[in-house]
């Protein structure tokens, strides 16, 4: 690979196909993984209106096999087979496809994708598998706490338009039996998905050159024709204030703006405003009305944009004592967004928020670089800043209108009738209140993005911290922290005080450029830092202070948060919220609260602490800065080995049940490694990338079990092993793992039959590439210690891939099948009856 410099703000590279198709590259440096991104202009509104849903289902179809390549060689399968990432979004105006994987896979990659999308399949037999999955979508989605409020946010509008429409789609919505339908549906696909109305970006370490040789291939070729005239409806609104009941889900406020005729500029202006309006600096929004007891979480949404005209939601998560001070809320926010457009106020946050992207952009991983360059507008900030500050003085203007006033809690409400989703909805003024004078200041400068002095360095080693290199990581960087404590776990009360503590400073290095995550693993908590290297010690040593003695607040925000941690809610899929709490089940710590929690307590927990720690990537001179810092952490060092992690027993199946029986089963099955060795988890390893697709295409489009289907190899904590997850509105939890070992016994039968053998050795040659990107190397290397391996481990295990038999496969699922490193199960619903202890 030819080396350069890469400069992380540079906008993509542009250049057209003879087709006429628009190609943004991004060239990044060797031993990147790569990613590609298309982008469709057009979506869910472009669809006929006889058939809601046929956008999202197209979507969903172009994955079910090309003319080049049947389903089982397609993108999805290979694309998990290379341990990359993929999925599909259809929006309003414009559908997008992605992926990334390691660099030498992306010529395969980006030939399924453009061959899918330009000559798909459109299998009769599997549209109607297909439209099942849909069905259990939208089952899903009805659930969803934010899809009804938008819903019925487009209740409100004035006149006609796309916005107030159904688009997911559903089995009513989609007659793939109609000939008509046929016709709409091939129709639609060649109106659009052609090269005049297609985007392509690719990030890879690669230059022009080599791309546009790759897309001279007869798979990456589209039809030529001119993109097609669409109308845009005007978007007017009513300025009602409505109640939604929720079955589930925290109480919210959202206040919604339509808003249209916008100037240019108006994209990159809200972007700037929803850095403002979400930030937790002292004397932000968030934080005084937080302070204040009357919201938890303050989101902007922006649930449609197109041609200068959209939605934009300010959404308050309530506390109990916000939710009859909605109105207070309200003329917060109004009078916030008035503070905003003083002159000195905006300049001072305008500073902070180029800061703020520019630092966003060194450390963006390449499918997410894609997503930054795909929107609309995302250089402006950067390039015509006078023209981004006029639009978003037109937008605080638009803003001081009256807003859709919508409540969302589960106090009842009357049903109405929809040809979507179901809603019930009211018509609710909000309860008067007293109204304050809120002396809005200017907040603090994030301390994190400024340049600073360098900290002491400590030349001395610590055998507890562990540092490896490259030492110029390119401007990025990972540390690890891990406290383990002595006899029992600590209160999971405890662990809920500092993930309160740490929630401002969370967004805070987020925005210097740095992921925080802080884990709670029952016997250990890990805090994990990646990203801006310059900034890790310095962000270390101020959390560190704050871990040591939390402010009063946390405690109080803690009782709040354990209260909910055993509940499920409607905020997110429930199979996310699980899998959330499977690391604390692991490692059998218990939930039970038997005190409440104190500075007393905490000190105790971090009496009986050691603690390690990795770093990777950083330079000689941040590795000694981070040694001085080092010098406070809470706990002892730990000088010595832990103890290796056990497996559960052979055949030892255990459940637990979270939450309550819902309209949908949520299932978890884990299968730990029966044994922590390189060959062992080399074995699991293939098979699980073996396993991944199969098990995919079984339960989820010919079962029909539902939308959300997935495994794959996973570590939680010191647990590996391989992760089998399933959300369906129609299986009970006892099917769902009967559906599983099913799977299981005839996918050994296969494997028996030498269906993989010979196996492919590059996959560890894939592995190999994925340990040379400095993020994967470091996780991975970071998964190993935690698992109390050495940093080798990993490469270890890499080369064993490439080299494994068949006979260690099928010993590998022999092992999975009988459970022999145990079973652990977790769902919204009580254990299957045989063969399984409750918990």
């Amino acid at each position: 690979m030819v080396q350069y410099r890469f400069d992380p703000t540079a906008a993509p590279q542009c250049f057209c196909t003879t087709e006429g198709l628009q190609v943004r590259l991004i060239q990044l440096p060797g031993g990147s993984q790569a990613a590609a991104l298309v982008r469709v202009h057009a979506g869910a509104h472009d669809a006929p209106s006889a058939y809601p849903g046929l956008a999202h289902f197209l979507e969903h179809l172009l994955f079910l096999g090309s003319h080049a390549y049947p389903v089982e060689q397609s993108l999805m399968p290979f694309v998990q087979g290379c341990g990359g990432q993929l999925n599909a979004s259809t929006r309003e105006r414009h559908t997008d496809f992605f992926f990334q994987l390691p660099a030498e896979a992306l010529e395969g990659g980006l030939q399924r994708l453009l061959d899918m999308l330009a000559r798909p399949l459109l299998d009769p037999a599997a549209q109607l598998r297909e439209r099942e999955v849909l069905q259990a979508e939208y089952l899903a989605r009805a659930q969803d706490s934010e899809t009804l409020c938008d819903a019925a946010i487009g209740t409100a509008l004035r006149a006609p338009h796309p916005f107030a429409a159904f688009h997911a789609g559903n089995r009513a919505s989609l007659p793939v039996e109609s000939a008509q339908f046929q016709q709409a549906l091939q129709g639609y696909h060649q109106r659009f998905y052609h090269a005049g109305t297609l985007e392509l970006l690719v990030a890879a370490p690669l230059d022009v050159a080599q791309l546009q040789t790759l897309l001279k291939t007869a798979r990456c070729q589209f039809a030529v024709r001119p993109q097609p005239p669409r109308t845009l409806q005007p978007l007017l609104a009513e300025s009602h204030s409505l109640r939604l009941q929720l079955d589930s889900g925290r109480p919210r406020l959202d206040l919604a703006f339509c808003l249209d005729g916008m100037p240019s500029g108006s994209a990159a202006a809200l972007d700037f405003l929803g850095s403002c309006l979400q930030s937790e600096a002292p004397n932000s929004l968030f934080e005084t009305l937080r302070d204040a007891g009357w919201v938890d979480g303050l989101e902007l949404r922006v649930p449609y944009w197109h041609a200068g005209q959209g939605v934009v939601v300010v959404e308050f998560a309530l506390t109990e004592q916000g939710l009859p001070m909605r109105a207070g809320i309200a003329a917060a926010l109004q009078a916030w967004l008035r503070f905003l457009a003083d002159e000195t106020t905006c300049a001072h946050c305008w500073d902070e928020y180029v800061r703020e992207r520019q630092r966003s952009l060194h450390g963006m991983e390449p499918l997410a670089r894609l997503r930054y360059w795909i929107e609309p507008e995302p250089e402006l900030a950067f390039t015509a800043a006078p023209m981004v500050r006029q639009a978003l003085r037109v937008l605080l203007e638009r803003l001081q209108t009256t807003p859709i006033r919508l409540t969302a809690d589960q106090r009842p409400c009357a049903a109405i009738e929809t040809a979507g989703f179901p809603l019930r909805i009211a018509a609710e003024p909000l309860p008067a209140v007293a109204l304050r004078d809120w002396h809005w200041r200017l907040p603090p400068c994030n301390p994190w993005l400024q340049a600073s002095a360098p900290l002491a360095t400590q030349p001395l080693d610590e055998p507890a911290l562990h540092c490896l290199g490259p030492e110029d990581g390119g401007g990025q960087g990972a540390l690890y922290l891990r406290w383990r404590f002595d006899g029992a776990s600590p209160e999971p009360a405890l662990w809920h005080v500092l993930h309160s503590a740490l929630r401002t400073p969370i967004w805070a290095a987020r925005q210097a450029g740095v992921d925080l995550r802080f884990e709670d693993y029952g016997s250990s908590w890990c805090l994990s830092l990646f990203g801006y290297a310059a900034a890790l010690p310095r962000i270390a040593g101020d959390l560190l202070a704050l871990l040591h003695e939390p402010p009063a607040s946390a405690f109080a925000s803690a009782q709040r948060q354990l209260a909910a941690a055993d509940r499920l809610n409607g905020d997110e899929l429930l199979i996310r919220q699980l899998i959330r709490r499977l690391p604390r089940l692991l490692s059998h710590a218990s939930p039970v609260v038997e005190s409440e929690p104190d500075q007393m307590a905490l000190g105790a927990a971090w009496a009986r602490a050691h603690w390690d720690a990795l770093a990777v990537g950083l330079s000689s001179e941040l590795n000694g800065a981070l040694r001085g810092v080092l010098r406070d952490m809470p706990g002892a060092p730990q000088r010595t080995a832990g103890a290796q992690p056990c497996s559960d027993g052979e055949g030892l199946r255990r459940w637990w049940s979270i939450g309550e029986v819902a309209s949908e089963t949520a299932v978890l099955l884990f299968c730990p490694l029966p044994a922590r060795s390189i060959r062992v988890e080399a074995a699991w390893r293939t098979l699980a990338r073996l396993l991944e697709g199969d098990f995919f295409r079984r339960l989820r489009s010919e079962l029909q079990l539902g939308y959300a289907v997935f495994s794959g190899f996973r570590q939680f904590g010191e647990h590996a092993g391989i992760l089998f997850a399933v959300q369906s509105p129609s299986a009970s939890a006892a099917q769902i793992i009967e559906h599983i070992q099913d799977f299981l016994d005839s996918f050994a039968d296969k494997l028996g039959a030498g269906a993989f053998a010979p196996l492919d050795g590059g996959m560890g040659a894939r592995q190999d590439g994925q340990l040379t990107d400095l993020r994967r190397r470091a996780e991975h290397v970071w998964q190993a210690c935690l698992a109390d391996q050495d940093a080798e481990y990993p490469a270890q295990v890499a080369a064993a891939l490439g080299d494994l038999q068949p006979d260690e496969l099928r010993a590998a699922l022999a092992a999975l099948r009988t459970a022999r490193g145990g079973w652990i199960g977790v769902a919204n619903a009580p254990a299957p009856s045989a063969g399984w202890q409750p918990q």
